[in-house]
């Protein structure tokens, strides 16, 4: 019975901390579509995104729920005006969508 006690005593003591064990990591949240970057980190990678082509002070921008992009080629901003579009194209730290690509979306 004695060394059924003294096995729960030291089965019960606390195990020392390791100063190089690490604590577990948490996964960030995925990056949204507008802040994608290629492998390479350096350039933003090309994403589709759906929205309204509105116009706000002269200047076009691609509004997709709650974001808006500033349209690099305003010449495709204003041949899309009011209308829901798919751009393809990348988007740049300060926000302008720099579009490969636009369609109707309907």
């Amino acid at each position: 019975m004695a060394s059924l006690a003294l096995a729960q005593s030291q089965s019960q003591q606390p195990q020392p901390v390791d100063p190089t064990a690490q604590a577990p990591s948490t996964k960030a949240p995925p990056p949204t579509t507008s802040t994608r970057l290629r492998s390479s980190g350096q350039a933003p990678a090309e994403d589709a995104y759906v929205g309204e082509v509105i116009l706000i002070g002269g200047t076009y921008y691609l509004r997709t729920g709650d974001e808006q992009y500033k349209i690099e080629n305003q010449a495709k901003g204003k041949q899309y005006a009011g209308r829901t579009v798919q751009v393809k194209g990348t988007v740049d730290q300060e926000k302008v969508l720099h579009i490969q690509s636009i369609t109707a979306h309907e």
